[in-house]
């Protein structure tokens, strides 16, 4: 028993990992310097998508946020297709977009979200994605 409750425990940390990866000049890193924390968020009612991206940098270091958000489906091979997306900048150190989706069908889909955080002239860009929603037409 207790192995299974470590190796869940080990899986759910390996797919937040996963999740939020940090793309920069000098490759990929799970450290931000211009980002303090971000979130991407699905939420799912009947066939309608509320998209939240939200992203927070460092007072008076993170000058500029764009977040581009993209909704995917999953085909049937299990890769990602793309649905709809749309792009927000926001000056200053917080950011954040909410974006709508309706007449979606039958499916399991996630929100996919790029935050590219500047400091003056010096970026990263931060990739994170939702839990995966399904919707269920009656």
């Amino acid at each position: 028993m207790l192995k299974k409750i470590t190796a869940a425990f080990l899986v759910l940390i390996v797919s937040t990992l996963v999740l939020c990866t940090v793309v920069s000049a000098n490759g990929v890193s799970l450290y931000t310097t211009y980002l303090y924390t971000c979130s991407s968020t699905l939420t799912i009612s009947g066939t309608t998508a509320t998209c939240l991206s939200k992203a927070t940098g460092y007072y008076g270091e993170t000058t500029k946020i764009t977040i581009s958000q993209t909704l995917q489906k999953k085909t049937s091979s299990g890769d990602w297709e793309y649905v709809d997306s749309w792009s927000e900048t926001d000056d200053g150190y917080i950011g954040s977009a909410t974006n709508y989706k309706y007449n979606l069908s039958n499916g399991t889909y996630r929100l996919k979200s790029v935050f590219t955080v500047y400091a003056g002239n010096n970026s990263e860009t931060i990739e994170k994605c939702s839990f995966e929603k399904t919707v269920k037409k009656q």
